[in-house]
């Protein structure tokens, strides 16, 4: 009896053990799905910026909306804020964003217009009004106000002034692959085809 007993309590045990090496190399399998999920997984990362009413987010090569449009506030802030001391100042910030096809020419142009604002003494400062984004065109635009002063005068000439920017993602960094800035309202879509019906009635 005590044979018989003993035999069935060694078989369910050999039985459980089966068992739990089953489930545990079910387990350990699905770890190891989770495991290369995760690892192919894109990483999304959540900004709460102070100067920003709404959350903005950067992935390894895309970004929202309100993250791109921070970047054109701060760098119109920064490029259009320019006296001859803060010169060098500005080509550090700048200079690490610039995407390599735009490197060499942006920085020939600003150490051209630099020169121009030593040598006449001018500086701007800028009032930023508005910054948008048009998702047609990734194009980012820093609008506001302009005020020049040149040397020997006090009194500020303002003009309207619009920073234009595009920018990519490139491990979760932005990188800069164009620039300009002109005088006047943002040149979004809408208003170049209004420009161009307006050229095409004075012909």
């Amino acid at each position: 009896m005590n044979s018989k007993i003993l035999k069935k309590s060694y078989s369910d045990l050999v039985q459980g053990v089966v068992w739990s090496r089953a489930l545990l190399g079910v387990a350990v399998f699905a770890l190891l799905i989770a495991v290369f999920a995760l690892s192919n997984q894109k990483e999304r990362v959540i900004l709460q910026p102070v100067t920003l009413t709404d959350d903005a987010w950067v992935e390894e090569n895309a970004a929202s909306e309100t993250y791109k449009t921070s970047w054109g506030a701060y760098l119109g802030t920064l490029m259009g804020n320019v006296t001859p001391g803060k010169l060098s100042f500005i080509k550090e910030r700048i200079e690490p964003l610039l995407a390599p096809e735009i490197y060499t020419q942006t920085l020939q142009a600003f150490e051209a217009q630099a020169q121009d604002l030593r040598d006449n003494r001018i500086a701007f400062r800028f009032e930023l009004r508005s910054v948008d984004y048009e998702p047609a065109t990734d194009k980012i635009f820093a609008y506001g106000y302009r005020y020049a002063t040149g040397a020997g005068s006090r009194e500020e000439q303002r003009s309207e002034r619009t920073y234009e920017y595009q920018m990519r993602i490139r491990e979760y960094l932005p990188e800069i692959t164009s620039i300009d800035t002109y005088p006047g309202k943002p040149r979004t879509q809408k208003l170049l085809r209004m420009m161009n019906r307006a050229q095409g009635n004075e012909s």
